[in-house]
């Protein structure tokens, strides 16, 4: 059951809670910070892909580039990891499932550490508390991955 609900909250991370934040200044509300989600980045891409273009160039690509494609890399897998943990529940194919979904920990991981790694050296851009929480779902999705081939 983990290996369904861990890659769906690291999707609910990823694209509804602040994943990072830029200052901003404007003359009637001063300097402050805004926070933005991980829709910012893919939020056209989805809107592509509930539209049944599968394309991740031209109007549906991912803004900002490398940093956008780790933001969908990271959903992309997840979301595949959630419909693989239903096929799961069968048990002769448990194994299996718990391959992709220790992948899918993994490319969740390297997808958010580059994000991360890439925003911190920006000036203005602080990371934010829902990219620390797709880093730890990403965690715990690859040891539930490893736990599962383990058959525990």
């Amino acid at each position: 059951m983990l290996r369904i609900i861990l890659p769906l909250a690291i999707i609910a991370a990823l694209l509804f809670a602040p994943v990072f934040s830029e200052t901003s200044s404007g003359s009637f509300t001063g300097e402050r910070s805004v926070p933005l989600d991980g829709r910012y980045f893919v939020g056209n891409t989805i809107d592509c892909f509930m539209k049944q273009d599968f394309s991740i160039s031209g109007e549906c690509a991912p803004k900002d580039g490398n940093l956008g494609l780790a933001i969908f890399g990271a959903v992309f897998v997840s979301a595949v990891a959630a419909a693989l943990g239903v096929l799961g529940l069968l048990p002769f194919i448990g194994r299996l499932v718990s391959f992709g979904t220790t992948v899918a920990g993994v490319v969740v991981i390297a997808g958010v550490a580059f994000f991360c790694l890439n925003m911190v050296g920006k000036e203005g851009v602080d990371i934010q508390w829902g990219s620390y929480l797709a880093g730890g779902g990403g965690l715990l999705t690859l040891i539930s991955g490893l736990s599962g081939m383990r058959r525990r």
